[in-house]
Parts: structure tokens; C-alpha cells; sequence
């Protein structure tokens, strides 16, 4: 039997439109530097990264706010007297979420969606004022990943990052207070950068100032040693 072209063009049309386009999932771990920190300015402290006391998993120490000309590049570090687990693996943020893209093989790819769970790599739950966890979510990405031979080489990344504190348990709040902030990636760097106020009853500021690298991306080159800031 013989097929008229028209035909078999339209078929191959309707096929290549019910096809669904293959998607690809790129598992992350990040490696933060060593000046990722965390603050909480109700109780008035931070805890940066590579500052701690022994134990495992080892105390941040924890460092007066109020004694800080600007708290966000801090220089003083006046110790409060007080320590708390916060960055509970040190630098090594491990299997801690993934990029979902759109394509196979080499090339460079649209990212679709990411996930990441900040939570178990920094603790809320023994410094903050609440002792509450958070739930981390990511919106609106826009992007695209690159892989050559089999390899992520490079990542573009601009999204929305949240972190919920969940207090739907506490009996004065009864909801999730929301923070948000940016999240972007640029070669093989991170930078999640979160400063925000939330609460009805009484206003409760975090900052979540995190960066580094992220795990099998390239030949291990740093694109900025902090940052996005070449200087």
C-alpha cells in the first residue's frame, strides 16, 4: 500500500506533537563557603560557617548583632556566650535537592523546576527565638544548564526562594511565617540570599546569607571566591 506524503507528513506532525519532550534531573550538593552565615535578630546573633566550638556535630559560636556597624559584613564578632548547632555539616551541604531540565544528551537545556531543602544543613531549631524548622521552597526559575560529555559544565539560574517557619503547632501563631529572597547560580557558584521580616503578632527578622559552589559542575573552577563579587 502506498502512503500519500500528505498523509505521512501529518502523521509525523501529530507524532512529534503527542511526544512528550524528555526531561532530565541534575541531583545537587553544594559546598558553602566558609563565610555563610545565618542571623536572627530578635535574639540578636549570628552564626557564620566556619566559627564554632567542638562537638559533634560542632557549636557555632554565636555573635553579637548589636555590636556590628553593618551585621551583614560583620568585623567585630563579640561572642554572645551562647553556641547552637546551625550549619550541622560544616561546609558539605549534601544531597540537598535538584534541577529538573528539559532535554537529553549534550547541549545546553531549559531548567524547569528546583528543588531544595535547606532545613537539615541549616538548623533553625536550637538558635532562633522560636525553635522552629522551615520548609524551603522554589519558584520561578529561569535558566539553563549546560552538560557536555555526559557533565553539567555550567548552570544559569535565576529564581524565588522561601523559607516557611513552620509554627502551625505553636499555640500563639498557628501558621507558616514566610521569608523570602533570591536564589542564582552562575558556572558553578551559589548564592541563596534571604532577608526578610515576617509575623502578625510581633515582626521577626532572618537573614540567611549563603554561598559556594556547587558539586560536579565543571572542572571544579570558582567562578568568584565569595560570591558573585569578583572584588
Amino acid at each position: 500500500m502506498r502512503i500519500r506524503p500528505t498523509y505521512l507528513l501529518c502523521a509525523l506532525l501529530c507524532a512529534a506533537v503527542a511526544a512528550p519532550a524528555s526531561a532530565g534531573t541534575f541531583a545537587l550538593s553544594f559546598n558553602a563557603d566558609d563565610s555563610s552565615r545565618w542571623y536572627d535578630f530578635i535574639m540578636d546573633w549570628f552564626a557564620q560557617l566556619d566559627r564554632t566550638e567542638s562537638g559533634t556535630p560542632p557549636l557555632n559560636v554565636l555573635y553579637t548583632i548589636g555590636a556590628e556597624t553593618d551585621p551583614l559584613n560583620p568585623v567585630t564578632y563579640q561572642d554572645s556566650g551562647d553556641s547552637a548547632v546551625v550549619f550541622a555539616h560544616g561546609r558539605a551541604f549534601t544531597d540537598v535537592g535538584s534541577i529538573t531540565y528539559t532535554g537529553s544528551g549534550n547541549g545546553t537545556f531549559p531548567i524547569t523546576a528546583v528543588t531544595l531543602d535547606l532545613n537539615p544543613h541549616v538548623r533553625t531549631q536550637e538558635a532562633s527565638a522560636l525553635g522552629l524548622s522551615y520548609l524551603t521552597t522554589v519558584s520561578n526559575p529561569q535558566g539553563t544548564i549546560t552538560i557536555a560529555g555526559g557533565a553539567v559544565t555550567d548552570i544559569r539560574l535565576d529564581a524565588d526562594i522561601r523559607f516557611d517557619l513552620d509554627a502551625r503547632n505553636d499555640p500563639l501563631i498557628g501558621y507558616l511565617l514566610p521569608y523570602e529572597g533570591t536564589l542564582l547560580m552562575e558556572g558553578d557558584r551559589f548564592d541563596i540570599f534571604v532577608d526578610d521580616s515576617a509575623g502578625s503578632h510581633f515582626v521577626m527578622r532572618y537573614v540567611w546569607d549563603l554561598h559556594g559552589t556547587v558539586a560536579g559542575v565543571g572542572g571544579g573552577d570558582v567562578v568568584f571566591a565569595n560570591g558573585f563579587d569578583p572584588s
